[in-house]
């Protein structure tokens, strides 16, 4: 690790970009290496790509017979992930440069229920469809939803937590 301080919302928008982009931008090549390796896996295997271009084309029909459900099911996790790590791994970065040698310094996880509620808002719009929409723009909607719904949550329990 370099003395360099990382934006942590640069590292969670690379990551955005591609599974393993913000793990680069944070210096972790091997992590990052796996992750747009599994990306291009799971992408592939999912034929997502020509999912969403049926999708774009309105051809919302097409893009529900050609996606393969059971390879697509991992790539929320996987973006979801890539994106929770890289932006916590920036800041436990700058901690670690905060604190001048420290090397184990408080980490305190942020944006986790925001994640757990976009990977499983973007499952469940996986499996509970509605008629004629594509599944890419029903994973997309609820994924956003469960992100709100988690984050608030997450709120919620801090501050059950911090007045105890």
């Amino acid at each position: 690790m370099k003395n360099r301080y990382k934006s942590p919302w640069s590292a969670l928008l690379w990551s955005f970009v591609l599974p393993g982009f913000g793990q680069f931008y944070n210096g972790q090549l091997f992590i990052g290496f796996v992750l747009m390796v599994l990306e291009v896996l799971i992408n592939y295997s999912s034929n997502l790509n020509i999912a969403i271009y049926h999708t774009f084309r309105g051809e919302l029909h097409q893009a529900h017979k050609v996606v393969h459900y059971n390879w697509g099911l991992f790539y929320p996790s996987l973006w979801g992930y890539g994106m929770w790590q890289a932006y916590n791994q920036a800041i436990c970065i700058n901690d670690t440069l905060r604190e001048n040698g420290i090397k184990e310094p408080l980490k305190k996880a942020k944006f986790t229920g925001m994640l757990f509620g976009s990977v499983a808002g973007m499952v469940m719009g996986l499996f509970f469809q509605f008629i004629f929409i594509s599944p890419v723009y029903t994973g997309l909607v609820i994924g956003v939803i469960g992100a709100i719904f988690g984050h608030l949550l997450e709120k919620i329990i801090y501050k059950i937590i911090s007045r105890q």
